[in-house]
């Protein structure tokens, strides 16, 4: 079989044309250039966002940065806020703030007992 005999039908065990289909060899450089394309779209699907990564966990709030400015600070303006509980007793209030083009940039928190 030659590199441009396709998958038409190959000769059998005496050498004569069959209507068997004949199996389609893949190189490797094609086989491991497909898997290197698969490769680098997974990687980008998984690392290639533009949020920013998870900073910490400051009390119960999983915030995006290090937190940065005050509460009272990240309320002014556009924000995402919510509350959690670290125990019965301490409540924190967790606050992301985000610019005009509607992009976090910074990451406030503060918990006390109540």
């Amino acid at each position: 079989m030659n590199r441009h005999d396709h998958a038409s039908g190959g000769p059998d065990e005496s050498g004569e044309r069959t209507n068997e289909p004949t199996p389609v060899r893949t190189g490797r450089r094609r086989f491991l250039g497909k898997a290197g394309v698969a490769g680098l779209a997974a990687a980008a699907a998984v690392f290639g966002r533009s949020t920013p990564a998870f900073a910490a966990n400051y009390g119960c709030c999983n915030l995006l940065f290090a937190p940065s400015h005050s509460v009272a600070q990240c309320r002014t303006g556009s924000n995402y806020t919510w509350t959690c509980s670290m125990n019965a007793y301490l409540w924190c209030y967790c606050c992301e703030h985000k610019n005009s083009y509607g992009n976090y940039i910074y990451s406030s928190y503060s918990c006390q007992y109540g």
